[in-house]
Formats: structure tokens, sequence, C-alpha cells
């Protein structure tokens, strides 16, 4: 009996000292660290012991963000980390000056990610080729968020350096374009313009209708995210453009064929305003491809289909006009289609298993799939997941 006690009492121990986190590899630690940032890091483990402490100033990849926190915390990252195994970095405009520290050959060659916040459209037309010149050749990811889209007339200046950004960074795979109103002045670029190198673009619209001499050009895409503000894609107008900007745009010879690049086959679409079936169709016309294996569309507002809504009628896609479309437009090499959005007012238990029901009774005994619907009664938000067998 005595014995028995020691063993698990030295079980104990041991599955104790197994879990405690100063015990693990420093490989394992360094690809925690890999999933924190440079600020996490250091206030998280610097000063701990002395072996956190060497481990932090050797961290092998550090990623900053410099958006959060005071730019002094830059001087204390120079003390701190080690500059050479910085590999990116995330910043607003007003401070672009701290690139300058990483421009050395041997610390831009293992730099590979920027993300500028808060850049003016008119600083985009005149300064991104100097900003990424030191860096071009081995940025991987690249993101900007702009302060406005009050683009140099006619808008040729800020096509350059879109263009720019296509075809002068031979190592850029991940495109990040966000604007509260859309990007849509700096897309209007020569039909000439093409990239073979990106492969997941995210972007914001005002107006759908953008992708489709936009995404063209990006012949090794597969992966789509973008952003359609609410309201704005389809239900906002903007005025005529000034005659010089109608002229320009005459003149780029654009394409408007619809047919996308063959490798898309990840589309994610925030912020679409669901009100009318007309809207959900042209919303699946243009993000759609041959070959896409997942679509996902997360919404603010509440989905409608039947017009008039009776309150009676449960708060989701519930029409067999939705499920026409979703067999019209989705293709057969689809393996997983997920919708997601706000419902106003409580939700009971019925209300969903209504929903359950109508979309067996319209589509679910003919499609292939697993379904799952969910509710959050807390952020009152329902989703509808089907994953194709």
């Amino acid at each position: 009996m005595v014995s028995l006690k020691k063993t698990r009492s030295a079980q104990r121990r041991r599955i104790q000292a197994e879990a405690i986190f100063e015990h693990l590899s420093n490989e394992i630690i360094f690809d925690i660290f890999d999933y924190l940032m440079g600020n996490e890091i250091c206030k998280s483990f610097y000063g701990l012991n002395s072996r956190f402490s060497q481990l932090v100033c050797n961290t092998p990849n550090v990623h900053l963000d410099l958006s959060r926190t005071k730019t002094k915390f830059f001087q204390t990252f120079q003390q701190i980390f080690c500059e050479e195994n910085v590999t990116s970095v995330e910043l607003f405009y007003d401070n672009i000056s701290i690139l300058e520290s990483f421009m050395t050959p041997l610390r831009r060659k293992r730099f590979k990610s920027i993300s500028l916040l808060d850049l003016p459209v008119q600083e985009f037309e005149n300064q991104i080729p100097a900003i990424l010149n030191n860096f071009k050749d081995d940025l991987i990811s690249f993101k900007i968020r702009f302060s406005d889209m009050e683009c140099t007339t006619p808008g040729e200046r800020a096509a350059l350096s879109f263009a720019y950004l296509l075809t002068e960074m031979p190592s850029l795979k991940y495109l990040t374009l966000e604007h509260s109103k859309g990007i849509d002045p700096i897309t209007y670029m020569h039909s000439n313009v093409i990239n073979n190198t990106i492969i997941n673009l995210t972007i914001s619209l005002f107006d759908i209708k953008r992708l489709i001499p936009l995404l063209y050009r990006f012949q090794k895409l597969n992966s789509l995210t973008m952003d359609v503000h609410k309201n704005e894609g389809f239900g906002g107008k903007r005025a005529l453009p000034p005659e010089a900007v109608r002229y320009y745009k005459s003149l780029i010879n654009e394409k408007t064929s619809m047919k996308y690049p063959a490798g898309l086959r990840h589309v994610k679409v925030y912020q679409y305003p669901l009100t009318e079936v007309e809207t959900i169709e042209r919303l699946l016309q243009f993000t759609t491809s041959n070959n896409l294996l997942t679509y996902s569309l997360f919404a603010c507002e509440r989905p409608l289909v039947k017009i008039p809504v009776s309150r009676r009628q449960p708060p989701f896609l519930d029409g067999k006009q939705y499920y026409d479309l979703v067999r019209k437009y989705l293709p057969t090499t689809l393996k997983r289609f997920h919708v997601e959005y706000n419902v106003d007012g409580a939700t009971s238990r019925t209300k969903i298993a209504q929903v359950k029901k109508d979309f067996m009774k319209y589509n679910g005994s003919n499609l292939s799939c697993e379904h799952c619907f969910l509710y959050d009664k807390e952020e009152k938000r329902m989703s509808f997941d089907l994953t194709f067998t």
C-alpha cells in the first residue's frame, strides 16, 4: 500500500514537472514566440528569469507592432532584441523613419513583412517606390491602411504606385489594401499590369463591380478576402467623376471579362448588405470561380429573401429563391459554404429548428453535405455552415 502511494506521488510530481512552461525546450518556446508580437514577448517574458531574458534577446523571428504602443518602445526594443532578427513590423506612416533601422543588407534580408497604417493616398502616389526600394526584393507580405482616398486627378499617379506593387516586388505573396470607403479610385490601371506572385489578396471596395477588371491581374491568386461596406457596395452612389478622370479611364483599356484566375480557391466577403435577392445574386456572380473550395460570407445585416418578410419567419435565408442561387452559382468543387450575420431581437430554439426544417425542405435532400446551424445568444449572431462530401 505504501509502495503504491509512493508510485502515484512520483507520477503526479512527474506530470507536474512536465507541465511547467519553464521546462519546455528552447525550440518549443521559440515556436510559441512566433505567434506573439515582440511587444507581448517583451512584456510577458523579459525579466522573468535569466534564461527567459536570454531567450527573449535571441528570439529568431521578431514581429513588431508599433501601432499599439508609444514609439519610445522602439528604443527599448533596440536594447533587448537583435535587430537582425526582426521579420515584420506594423507602424503608422508618421513613424515611417523607423524603417531606416532595417535598411542594412543583413537586416533587410530577413525583413519579410511591412504594414503601413494611416497612409495618405497622395503619399502613396509619391513615396511608395522610395519607401519600398530597399525591401522590394525580399518582402513577402505588404499591407496599407489608407487614411483617405483623395487621389491626384485624374488618378494616374495612384495607379502607377499600385502597378509598382504588382510588378516590382518579385517575392510578394500577400497584399492588403484597405480604406473605410473602398480603394476603388486607385484601381484604374492599364490592362498590361499583371502580377504572377500574389496568392492572397485582401481589399476594400465601394463597388463590387471593380472586381471584374481587377481580379484578372492576379494570375496566381488563391485566396480573396473582400470588405464591401454596409449600404455602399450597391446602396450608395458616388458623384460622376470630372471629365479628366473619365477621359483617363477611357484610355486605359481595362478588361471587362469575368474570367477569373483558375487558381482562385477561397473567398471571404465581409459587410455585404444581404437585403434583396438581386444583391445576393450579384455578389455570387462577381465572386465565384469554377474551382472554388470554400466560400464564406460575413454580413452585418439580417439576410432577407422573402419580401415582405413576416415577423413569424425564422431569422435566416430560408426561402427557396436563396437555395436556387446557391445551386446556380456555387461550383461542384465547393467543399465548404459558410454564412454568418447579426440577428435583431431574441431567437428561440423553435425558430432555429424551423431554419433546419426549411433547409431540408428546399435543398437538403438534393445535396450530399453536412449542415450546421448555430445561434450565439449573447452576440445575437446566426451562422450557417455546409460541408460538402
